[in-house]
């Protein structure tokens, strides 16, 4: 009889300590938790030792935004929105590689066409100037060209150089 009393008596002090202005103990409760608090030293402790317990979680918030799970997936849609972004303005567009042909073709014309002086400066025949000129300026420009077509078709380059 006396075990139930406790436990009534601690029920009614977890309610106490709980109370909300919807949810407040009864009167007769109150009434109850008074008189057995003046008698019984174990209870006075339980009822120590939970007001010691919330105190020193009244810094802590239990309650979870509502709105957080859609801030975090919205903020996850900007970043993702700004890598893609960012992705596109990293890679050459056709554009850059119609600029890369006009000044290799147009760099070629003014090679040869100071191959020629160069040629008649220091006596060398036109068609060894030529072959040179094809060989050190005019094919590698053409090939280094043609990496500006090749790499936007196969994903481009990443942070550190290397094709991917």
């Amino acid at each position: 009889m006396q075990g139930d009393r406790h436990q009534e008596v601690c029920r009614i002090i977890d309610q106490s300590l709980i109370a909300t202005a919807s949810v407040a103990p009864s009167i007769e409760d109150a009434q109850i938790l008074r008189e057995h608090l003046l008698t019984c030293a174990q209870c006075n402790a339980y009822l120590e030792a939970s007001r010691r317990a919330i105190a020193t979680l009244g810094g802590f918030a239990f309650e979870v935004d509502p709105g957080l799970h859609g801030k975090v997936l919205a903020a996850l849609t900007v970043r993702a929105e700004q890598l893609d972004r960012r992705q596109k303005r990293s890679q050459p567009t056709w554009w850059h590689c119609l600029v890369a042909v006009v000044l290799t073709v147009a760099g070629s014309f003014v090679v040869s066409d100071a191959g020629r002086t160069v040629s008649a400066a220091f006596h060398i025949a036109p068609k060894e100037m030529g072959t040179g000129l094809m060989a050190f300026w005019i094919t590698p420009s053409i090939c280094f060209c043609l990496l500006f077509f090749i790499l936007p078709l196969s994903g481009g380059m990443n942070k550190k150089g290397i094709s991917s």
